[in-house]
């Protein structure tokens, strides 16, 4: 998304709001925006007397690049900052070059990660996933908060860790989506294990598992070469309106106000996820529900 940026003030049109609203919103999707955040905030607290730009540049691109070569963990290339006043370049020794592997996709976003060995993760929205790569070869294992799809190249077992249960695999591609007490996992290619604390199941290619509030799990048959959301169109079967309420307000970053509707009723169906107009009319029509969008946009009403 960002490997063709050629900015070399960049960062410092940034801090004199010179950006324009795409940039912005460009650079605010971005995984490491928190860091410059941070790193203006901590830059305000400096008081820095005399220094020598250009020998600290040098020294902070020297430090990115054996980082780089290092921590092969990588999304897209950062900004370049050659022309970044010192008292940023001090702070992001500290902030950005100690990255704790972590990544997370906002709303209505998805984000892709090349990970360690070249496998790839790709986040649905509203998800988060870290990892370990100082000791990935030792121990590949992503922890996974939301929605996302590996394809994983093959080597030593590759485990998803979830609060819901673990996905193990030696190389496959496989898609998994936990949250709450939702948990589900699709088999696309390969053989996956999936285990909690209840029971371990082993999917093959064209299988999926499915665990509600911890009830007894489903599997089912599907095939699909991948998950829908990949091509901006969130699916389910027979899924309770809340799970699908939740993947509505994660991709539209909406509040959907569910007070007095039996948030149990069962719903199989389709929505997409780049027109929220058409979303919500979806959804909702095929409920029989009627609805109110808010004047901002943000807020749903229901009414039976």
């Amino acid at each position: 998304m960002l490997d063709d940026k050629k900015d070399d003030i960049f960062l410092s049109r940034w801090i004199s709001g010179e950006l324009s609203e795409e940039e912005l919103r460009e650079f605010k999707s971005h995984p490491e925006y928190e860091y410059y955040v941070k790193i203006m905030a901590g830059a305000d607290a400096l008081d820095l007397k005399d220094y020598d730009v250009e020998e600290e540049l040098h020294t902070l691109k020297s430090k990115r690049n054996s980082t780089t070569n290092k921590n092969s963990g990588l999304v897209i290339k950062l900004w370049p900052y050659t022309a970044v006043a010192a008292s940023i370049a001090i702070i992001l020794g500290l902030f950005l070059f100690n990255s704790n592997d972590s990544f997370s996709s906002d709303y209505g976003e998805q984000l892709a990660v090349t990970l360690p060995d070249g496998s790839e993760m790709i986040l649905n929205a509203k998800s988060t996933a870290n990892f370990d790569s100082d000791n990935w070869n030792e121990n590949r294992t992503v922890t996974l908060k939301g929605e996302a799809y590996f394809k994983v190249k093959k080597g030593s077992k590759f485990t998803v860790s979830t609060k819901n249960g673990e996905v193990s695999v030696l190389g496959t591609q496989f898609n998994v989506q936990s949250q709450n007490n939702f948990f589900e996992v699709a088999c696309y290619e390969g053989k996956v294990s999936v285990s909690n604390l209840k029971n371990e199941e082993i999917l093959t290619a064209g299988k999926g598992y499915r665990n509600l509030n911890n009830s007894n799990p489903e599997q089912w048959t599907f095939e699909s070469n991948e998950p829908s959301w990949l091509t901006n169109t969130s699916s389910f079967r027979s899924t309770p309106i809340k799970y699908v309420f939740d993947e509505l307000e994660e991709q539209y970053n909406l509040d959907i106000n569910t007070k007095n509707i039996n948030l149990k009723t069962i719903y199989t169906g389709t929505f997409p996820n780049n027109n929220k107009e058409v979303a919500l009319k979806t959804v909702f029509s095929t409920l029989g529900m009627e609805y109110s969008v808010s004047q901002d946009g943000k807020t749903v009403v229901l009414e039976k």
